[in-house]
């Protein structure tokens, strides 16, 4: 079942998001034209749970509803992935299925946790900035691991770099040079268990690093 309904009254379930990812998108996004735009919201309907007490769960495409809400949009199309608006559950039972079924993500931007539901921002204006999120996402775009269909893949790889401190020495300023050693990492027999490896050949190895580089530059200037 899929319908509109406003930003605001979707509730996040992780505590983070990328906002470089966020930001790289806002540029895409905002050079659309009007229909461009319709088509693009229409084209990308947010997953949601609705839970025993009729309230609507974003289950995905937290980053794409950040984008909407900066851009000025108030209403994004939505599909009902699981209605429990008539279900029995208890409100502590309702948390242990988002969480059993990977419906939800319970860990901060520190990569800290699990933290309680009850900390969970209202909206997504209370999502915080996780950057390694960002640098997961930019590595994955350039090509070094594979997009996943498990859920929070993507903060899987931004734990794993964020073990590796790949950003904590020099901050935000870092993640030119943070690019290029965590694409090595993720080449590496260290990433093996994560979701979406997969080793190239050094021909795509150096295409990677190539987009990296120019990525890492275009940081740079701004």
């Amino acid at each position: 079942m899929r319908k509109s309904e406003k930003i605001l009254a979707l509730h996040p379930t992780q505590f983070a998001i990328g906002m470089l990812e966020v930001d790289e998108k806002i540029a895409i996004v905002e050079k659309y034209s009007r229909g461009e735009l319709r088509k693009w919201v229409k084209e990308n309907p947010v997953p949601v749970v609705i839970s025993p007490q009729g309230e609507p769960f974003i289950v995905d495409h937290h980053h794409f509803l950040t984008v909407c809400y900066h851009l000025g949009l108030k209403k994004v199309k939505v599909e009902v992935v699981k209605d429990l608006s008539r279900s029995k559950m208890s409100y502590a039972d309702f948390w242990k299925w988002m969480f059993k079924n990977r419906s939800a993500y319970p860990f901060c931007q520190f990569g800290e946790g699990p933290r309680k539901a009850l900390y969970l921002p209202h909206d997504i204006r209370g999502l915080a900035d996780d950057p390694y999120r960002s640098l997961a996402w930019f590595v994955r775009k350039a090509g070094a691991f594979e997009n996943s269909e498990k859920n929070f893949a993507e903060f899987t790889w931004a734990n794993f770099f964020r073990q590796k401190k790949l950003l904590d020495r020099y901050g935000l300023r870092g993640m030119p040079d943070a690019l290029l050693k965590a694409a090595k990492l993720a080449q590496s027999s260290q990433a093996k268990h994560l979701p979406g490896y997969g080793k190239l050949n050094l021909e795509k190895q150096a295409e990677v690093v190539a987009k990296l580089k120019e990525k890492g530059r275009k940081l740079k200037e701004r």
